[in-house]
């Protein structure tokens, strides 16, 4: 098992994405790079609920700066008061782009970083996850009840235009093709409906 693989479930092994509970959890500390609090997520597999743990995490936002801050010291260009005024900036300038490359690798490899391990009884944590499906359910609830209140019309069956006898969807009360107007049919009961073909 390599460092970078993706984390698996204790209960069942199966590998888990964290990459969408890593960019809706919330974050601080070292650089934005830990997630603040106690974070859990639930396997898709067998649905036991799990606690993150990002240790592996914590430990490589350290080494991002302590790297670079003891390569420069070692190779001595690193001190303000170097004599050699082009060494000491091109010195800085490799530190930068290390310090860069660093906080990209850990923002891409993050998720994969973490750990997980079983809910303890009475243990106490969030599933930022939960609350993001929630959300989704309640805005795609939102839209379906606005597009029912703007077009009611919208789930009548398609009919066909008695002029070029073109197929229109049902919330059409025009004929798409030819202008021609929906013919209304009357029904055995008497009432008035739409033709329908």
């Amino acid at each position: 098992m390599s460092l970078l693989d993706p984390p698996r479930c204790p209960n069942c092994n199966s590998e888990m994405n964290l990459k969408d509970l890593w960019s809706v959890a919330p974050k601080g500390g070292r650089g934005g790079f830990v997630i603040d609090g106690a974070v859990g997520v639930v396997c898709p597999v067998c649905g036991i609920k799990l606690r993150v743990l990002q240790p592996r995490v914590q430990i490589a936002s350290v080494l991002i700066f302590v790297v670079p801050l003891a390569l420069g010291m070692l190779l001595g260009h690193f001190d303000p008061f170097y004599k050699d005024e082009v060494k000491r900036r091109a010195s800085l300038l490799i530190l930068g782009v290390i310090y860069i490359f660093g906080f990209y690798l850990l923002a891409r490899f993050s998720p994969r970083l973490l750990q997980l391990r079983l809910l303890k009884d009475g243990e106490a944590v969030v599933f930022p996850l939960a609350v993001v499906a929630r959300v989704h359910a309640e805005e795609a609830e939102f839209i379906k009840e606005q597009l029912a209140l703007e077009s009611p019309d919208l789930g009548k069956p398609a009919w066909v235009c008695p002029k070029c006898h073109e197929e229109n969807p049902g919330n059409f009360d025009e004929c798409w093709k030819c202008q021609t107007w929906r013919v209304p049919e009357i029904n055995q009961s008497g009432d008035q409906s739409e033709k329908v073909e």
